[in-house]
């Protein structure tokens, strides 16, 4: 696209403006007109000069095909300029509303015959899969009439999965027994597990039995033996992607995503860490229909497999057909298994689904019920309003907190286990249940 600058349009107003002269005196029309012209041959020279100068300039976008949320990602431009002088341009990559760039549009100013390299660094705020559309680039015609607009660049699909550092942080802190940093309590084993794990230090919690006095010795610091639970179990991950997950919530990582965010974290790092414990994990994603359906398999493969089936499920304003999943689940998975369904209620209709699938869970399988707070909710909990509003709406929310508290016993009553948490500790929860129950045997 082609657009007129300030100077070509001061140039145009100045002879429009000397032009009311002749209301006055007619005789200065020739040269007014002469004026016009010169003007407009101008104009028209130069628009073509920078038609030509365009097609000297080529660009080359690339960045990485898979991105996290929430982390900046690189992106590379390439420009080469091809003409005999100097270019002033300005340069900007084309990405969708959900994917914020820095520095941009970025200056940049071309040698004669010169290759520019640029990177920008950018942050995408969804999950899911988008397109890199080139580069976007604004460039002068010679005499600086016009502006050139191009989008040069072939377009490149990127895809942006869950934020998957939680995974590294928690192998981390697992290795240096430092999980409780995240929030992630480990419970103590009962009963006869009797493969080995690890080798850690120790702590004054430990029974003296799993005590590895070779290893101690060796490094000259108290070391015992980490024992797991030598049986494969089964997990099926229920993620709700209905309307109740559309609202957003405060991280851990400061960051406000929506609820569907905090629970797809959640079941990933679950997944991850059951996968370790040499459990075989499945999937099971549905909002107003089945959304996603993943076997249960075991191994970090199988992980991946998962991440790539979640990367891309939004919350969609639709009502959650929480019978669908439970008959799917009852068609397809026939063994003993931990379901963990993560949800959120605000209803009587959707709470009312839920203790009725949980108490026909329970005579088959370990339901784990998942309810994530909606921030707007409890956040309204104002133990000193000011005003006759705030007074009202922490009363609101009060009846609301107290109906929930209400749901909670009738899932417990029925056979569930529950978790009520913030989003801020959704997954360390999650996580810290998990671990309870392979302790305890539940399963």
């Amino acid at each position: 696209m082609l657009y007129p600058t300030r100077l070509l349009t001061r140039a145009v107003a100045l002879p429009a403006a000397a032009s009311l002269l002749l209301l006055v005196d007619v005789r200065p029309w020739p040269a007014l007109l002469a004026v016009d012209a010169v003007l407009l041959l101008l104009a028209v020279a130069d628009a073509l000069a920078g038609w030509r100068r365009a097609r000297q300039l080529q660009a080359t976008v690339t960045t990485r095909g898979t991105w996290s949320l929430g982390r900046k990602e690189a992106i590379h431009v390439t420009l080469e300029w091809r003409g005999s002088r100097p270019l002033q341009l300005e340069v900007a990559p084309d990405v969708p509303a959900t994917v914020r760039v820095e520095d941009v549009p970025a200056r940049q100013t071309l040698a004669p015959m010169a290759r520019l390299e640029l990177v920008f660094a950018g942050l995408a705020a969804a999950r899911g899969a988008w397109q890199l559309r080139g580069v976007h680039v604004a460039l002068p015609s010679p005499l600086g009439l016009w502006r050139r607009h191009l989008q040069l660049g072939v377009a490149q699909e990127v895809h942006t999965y869950p934020n998957l550092k939680q995974l590294a942080d928690y192998a981390l802190l697992a290795r240096t027994d430092r999980l409780a940093l995240i929030g992630v309590r480990r419970s103590r084993r009962l009963g006869g597990d009797t493969e080995f794990e690890r080798l850690r230090d120790y702590h004054s919690d430990d029974a003296l039995q799993r005590m590895d006095w070779k290893a101690t010795a060796r490094r000259d610091q108290l070391t015992v033996r980490d024992y797991q639970t030598n049986q494969a179990q089964r997990i099926v991950l229920l993620v709700d992607a209905g309307r109740m997950l559309t609202s957003t919530a405060r991280g851990a990582d400061g960051v406000t995503r929506t609820l569907l965010d905090h629970t797809v974290d959640a079941a990933l790092l679950l997944a991850w860490v059951a996968a370790r414990q040499g459990d075989r994990v499945g999937l099971l994603a549905y909002a107003d229909g089945i959304k996603r359906w993943v076997p249960p398999q075991g191994g970090p493969r199988h992980v991946t497999a998962m991440i790539h089936a979640l990367h891309d499920l939004q919350a969609a304003p639709v009502e959650s057909r929480h019978e669908d999943a439970f008959l799917l689940l009852e068609r397809r998975e026939r063994k003993r298994s931990l379901v963990v369904l993560l949800t959120h209620v605000l209803d009587d209709v959707n709470a009312n689904h839920l203790e009725v699938h949980a108490r026909l869970l329970a005579g088959r399988h370990l339901p784990l019920i998942v309810l994530v707070r909606d921030p707007d909710l409890h956040g309204a909990l104002d133990p000193q309003p000011l005003d006759s509003e705030a007074f009202w709406r922490a009363g609101a929310a009060a009846t609301l907190v107290q109906w929930r508290a209400g749901v909670i016993d009738r899932l417990r009553a029925a056979g569930a286990l529950v978790i009520d948490c913030d989003a801020s500790r959704l997954s360390a929860e999650v996580v810290s249940r998990y671990l309870d129950v392979k302790a305890r045997h539940l399963l």
